[in-house]
């Protein structure tokens, strides 16, 4: 517990610069970005960040970039404040944040869209002190070769290599083989943690993500997409938490959507799944579940890498909301609109 305190105590700090649901309500009567950044100046969760941005000439991506610089930002926070012991569950969950940059180079190199200022100055600046990848060869990666050359001797390499096995492997095949490295990879490193209840917490976080994930893919593979059997299989995470293999079989082999919810309800996750029938209400539960999940172990283990992840998970959610808040105006939505999807979220 004592290892926990100073870093607990620096969460709290930080969890009181979060957006509150009055703030969201205020924000959603605003009529343009330039609002937005206007009041997140004054606001003490964003004020250093957007400091110095003339709200004048702020258009919507590079507001985007801002707000997902704000979360490296927080995360950089804790890193520095963290031991040694606790830096090592930071480094295992910034493998998600190298994958988010990954997926965006990716498709830059599919259509050589500029990702610079949806990625955020902050985030590339971050990934290059803390990551080993070659950011500067990715940035100028320009077609799916170069993306892939780019990338050798690290963990995403051979997964990118297979799929050119494949006749045409698509944006969403490539995008898969990144997730499934990164998850992969993020598991096998739960031995690094600290004690047997830290790794207990870990498994319980990240084993119902991927459980849930592997449903969601299930489902919309076999709806969406009408993929064999044996392919939906190869596009999977290879892991299993509470979702036993011979249930994943079973839910693969399904023969039609009735078949599939069959299976689902002979699952442990059954008990979360009553009256499920769209892939949005399993979407639904996938966040609600992993919500639900992380805060409890936060309550029940404050003194715990629960806390770090609660806190992150929490400021990532907000970024989110808020991004769709300032798509929402941008298109003119009206503020009942976005205060029913702020409701729905806070």
């Amino acid at each position: 517990m004592n290892q926990y305190t100073a870093l607990t105590t620096k969460i709290r700090a930080m969890r009181g610069k979060l957006l509150k649901e009055e703030d969201y309500r205020e924000i959603s009567y605003m009529t343009s970005e330039a609002a937005v950044v206007s009041y997140l100046k004054r606001h003490p969760g964003y004020k250093d960040i957007f400091a110095d941005v003339d709200e004048s000439k702020v258009y919507r991506t590079q507001l985007e970039g801002l707000l997902n610089s704000s979360i490296y930002r927080d995360y950089s926070k804790l890193f520095h404040f963290a031991n040694l012991k606790q830096r090592e569950f930071l480094l295992i969950y910034g493998i998600a944040y190298e994958v988010t940059i990954l997926r965006k180079f990716l498709r830059r190199a599919f259509d050589l869209s500029d990702i610079s200022e949806e990625a955020g100055a902050e985030y590339l600046h971050f990934l290059n002190e803390r990551s080993y990848l070659d950011f500067q060869a990715l940035s100028e990666a320009t077609t799916m070769e170069r993306f892939r050359e780019a990338l050798k001797g690290t963990i995403y390499y051979r997964p990118l290599s297979v799929l050119e096995r494949l006749e045409q492997p698509t944006l969403f095949d490539y995008e898969m083989a990144l997730d499934t490295a990164a998850f992969t990879t993020v598991w096998q490193k739960k031995k690094d943690l600290l004690s047997k209840r830290e790794r207990e917490t870990f498994e319980q976080i990240y084993g119902t993500q991927y459980d849930m994930l592997n449903i969601l893919f299930i489902h919309r593979y076999k709806k969406y997409y009408q993929l064999p059997q044996e392919q939906i299989g190869s596009l999977l995470i290879p892991i299993n938490y509470r979702l036993k293999a011979e249930k994943i079989v079973e839910l693969i082999q399904a023969a039609d959507e009735e078949s599939f919810w069959r299976v689902l309800a002979t699952t442990y996750y059954a008990r979360y799944t009553k009256d499920l029938r769209s892939t949005r209400q399993l979407e639904g539960l996938y966040e609600d579940l992993l919500d639900r999940i992380i805060h409890v172990r936060a309550k029940k283990d404050p003194f715990s890498i629960a806390t770090i992840y609660a806190y992150l998970h929490d400021k990532e959610e907000e970024v989110e909301l808020l991004t769709k808040v300032v798509e929402a105006i941008h298109y003119d939505r009206d503020p009942l609109q976005i205060q029913a999807m702020i409701d729905g979220k806070t």
